[in-house]
């Protein structure tokens, strides 16, 4: 598992894809900050605090970015039959796939990691801040992020699970983004207008507990839904997409 995991790791970083993907995402970052700076500059009174705190409000975006980060490991294996050859060369199929989504969870945690400190850099270096201010926002945003991280890590394991069971990546993309928006909103409207019971089903979706976080920034028992939820979402999408991937035939 370790050799696949490092030559899968290997592709992942040393395609342009990669790079690419990451410099556009700190390139608009970069602009978002220097557009409050030239706010600032011109009487405006934006401070770290409300700077860095924007990503408190931006949680649901990393559930897009599983999109992304999983293309970066599965990219159209299917289209170029590279999938096909590794089951051909004798790897066990739990192993393909149990590797890369490995991979693709420890990537996006890299990227991931590597986006905020930017930021919060920039937002430090470039906007007003006192050090209490700093402090708490550091503290609250750290909170948030604890109640996104296993959430996000449950998004991926969705997102492997169409890509491997889709012979499509731009089919499972679009799947995985209803997934994301589609659902909770219908599930919503059907737990006010047919029965309670769908608001159960609403609450356990990806996107409401990271709704939730700015607003129940202590709650600690918001940490313990978020990691039963990002918990469930990534067993039930990993023994679903196994179980499949290893019955179906490959051509």
């Amino acid at each position: 598992m370790v050799n696949y995991m490092r030559a899968e790791f290997y592709k992942v970083f040393h395609r342009r894809y990669t790079y690419i993907f990451l410099l556009v995402l700190l390139a608009c970052e970069g602009l978002l900050v220097a557009g409050w700076a030239f706010t600032n500059a011109n009487g405006n009174d934006v401070g770290f605090d409300f700077g860095a705190g924007v990503l408190a409000m931006m949680l649901s975006v990393g559930l897009y970015c599983t999109v992304l980060t999983g293309d970066l490991v599965f990219s159209d294996q299917y289209k170029f039959n590279t999938l096909k050859n590794e089951v051909s060369y004798g790897l066990s199929r739990l192993r393909i796939y149990l590797g890369k989504l490995l991979v693709s969870c420890i990537t996006a945690l890299v990227l991931c990691a590597v986006i905020i400190a930017t930021y919060v850099g920039m937002c430090w270096v470039v906007l007003p801040h006192d050090v209490a201010t700093v402090g708490q926002t550091l503290s609250n945003l750290g909170f948030c992020l604890l109640v996104a991280l296993p959430v996000w890590l449950g998004c991926q394991a969705l997102t492997m699970m169409f890509f491997f069971l889709l012979r499509s990546n731009t089919v499972a993309s679009f799947l995985i983004v209803g997934v994301i928006m589609a659902v909770p909103q219908v599930l919503k409207l059907l737990g006010a207008m047919v029965h309670p019971v769908f608001r159960y089903a609403y609450n356990v979706m990806l996107t409401p507990v990271l709704d939730a976080a700015p607003n129940m920034v202590g709650d600690w028992r918001l940490v313990g839904f978020a990691c039963a939820v990002g918990a469930g979402w990534f067993l039930v999408s990993t023994a679903i997409g196994v179980v499949i991937f290893r019955k179906r035939e490959i051509n």
